[in-house]
Formats: C-alpha cells, structure tokens, sequence
C-alpha cells in the first residue's frame, strides 16, 4: 500500500494474479483503500462466477510504504522521529510523500518499528497508580 503526495491519495496492488485477476484499490486513507480491495475481490468474485469461475478465498498480506502505515496506525510521528532519533521534519515529509525515502532510511524506520513492538510487548504498562491520592 502506499501513499502519494497530498491528502487522500492511497492506493495498493496485488503484485501477483488469481485466474489472470489482479486487485487493488484506492482511497483516502489506508483503512479505504484495504476495504477497497476487498470489494474488488467480491466483485471480480461476482463476474467470474458468472462465467462459471470460482475464485478461491483469497488472504491479502498488506505491505504499507512509509505513510501509508503512518495513515493506518495511529502513532505520533514527531513522538517517534524522537524515539527513533530521527528529525521530525523529515519524517513527517516522508508519511506526507513528500520526500521519499532511501533504503537505509526505510531500514532505520523498520527497525524502529521493530523496537518499538518489543518494548511494547515487555509488559511495563502501569496497572494502578502507584499512590493513592485523596
């Protein structure tokens, strides 16, 4: 999935075909464009069942570009420039399309993203205020 410049502007694509089909979709944000593609996946259900195709059931593994996962997961993108180490200026060029990023750049995010999951998932979360006010 990726996201072109501007507001609104999100697409993806099956990279392979199912009975020569391939799907995909658009819209504004990444969320419309997963829905998209699953009405395309109904609806090209639908016309080849008319021609007397079945088309299996089909799992889409969404890949998200750098601001379409922004888009999809509500995470602050100055918050994590800064947990990251990276300027958030530029990241907030890369989700908005404006720039686009290297490799080692896409790397470092990916990562980042990866820490930020471990540590999320150590379990540190605060499950009672640690005093009692009254």
């Amino acid at each position: 999935m990726e996201r072109g410049r501007g507001k609104g502007n999100f697409t993806c694509f099956t990279p392979e075909t199912v009975e020569n089909c391939g799907f995909g979709g658009g819209g504004s944000s990444a969320r419309a464009v997963m829905e998209d593609t699953y009405l395309s996946l109904q609806e090209m259900k639908e016309m080849k069942a008319e021609e007397g195709i079945v088309l299996p059931d089909i799992e889409f593994d969404f890949r998200f570009d750098v601001g379409a996962f922004f888009d999809y997961y509500p995470i602050d993108v100055t918050a994590f420039a800064k947990y990251i180490g990276m300027n958030a200026s530029v990241l907030r060029q890369y989700v908005t399309g404006l720039r686009e990023p290297k490799e080692d750049t896409i790397k470092r995010i990916r990562e980042g993203i990866d820490k930020l999951s471990r540590d999320l998932g150590m379990n540190l979360m605060v499950e009672k205020p640690p005093v009692s006010y009254v």
